[in-house]
């Protein structure tokens, strides 16, 4: 496995259930977060995230593909985002 390269662009993603905010500053944490935390783990754009998180972490697809999928998975799911 590669290790994961931070984006130039963290996501932070309001977590409403836990009243928090977290950030995901790679593919990695991108993974673990849709596999652990995503409220609606169904859904095309979930699906094509997690299958690039995985291309990524295998060095088969670039950091900036893996957060555009995490943002459109984050849209499809009506998350809260901000993007610094």
């Amino acid at each position: 496995m590669e290790s994961a390269d931070n984006w130039n662009k963290p996501v932070v993603l309001a977590n409403t259930e836990a009243q928090s905010f977290v950030v995901v500053r790679n593919s990695l944490e991108a993974a673990a977060y849709l596999l652990q935390f995503w409220p609606r783990q169904h859904g095309t754009a979930f699906r094509k995230a997690i299958r690039i998180c995985a291309d990524a972490l295998d060095g088969e697809a670039g950091e900036e593909e893996v957060r555009g999928a995490f943002l459109a998975a984050a849209h499809e799911a009506k998350i809260a985002i901000t993007i610094h």
